[in-house]
């Protein structure tokens, strides 16, 4: 059950923290800036990692988010462990911000802008 409550809770800061920093980036960066930090910040908060116990006894493993996962190996200075860890991070990052390139990409240039781009024109 406390498993479960740990997973709540932090699911629920993580979001509360998107949403901060979606309603403050809004009024100062452009569209494709919040898009990527958007992407960054849910990459890093929502990726799931799998941590296996060093103690045969603990048993079992564990699904954490990889970025915990990585610090807990860092602060191990488990170097293969890092590695297996950042693996998760990497794949998905690779793949989000490939599609987000490839959707931007195909994106018509007078379809972006934003309120910084809108109040340059007016001026």
């Amino acid at each position: 059950m406390a498993y479960a409550l740990a997973w709540l809770v932090y699911v629920v800061m993580a979001v509360l923290i998107m949403a901060g920093f979606e309603r403050y980036l809004s009024g100062h960066c452009s569209r494709q800036w919040r898009i990527f930090v958007r992407a960054l910040l849910a990459i890093v908060f929502f990726t799931p990692g799998v941590v296996t116990p060093v103690v045969a006894t603990a048993g079992g493993t564990y699904i954490v988010p990889a970025c915990i996962g990585m610090l807990f190996n860092l602060l191990a200075k488990s170097g293969d462990g890092f590695i297996k860890a950042s693996l998760p991070i990497l794949t998905v990052a690779v793949l989000v911000f490939g599609g987000l390139f490839f959707r931007e990409s195909r994106r018509a240039p007078d379809a972006g802008g934003g309120r910084l781009a809108r109040d340059a024109q007016r001026q």
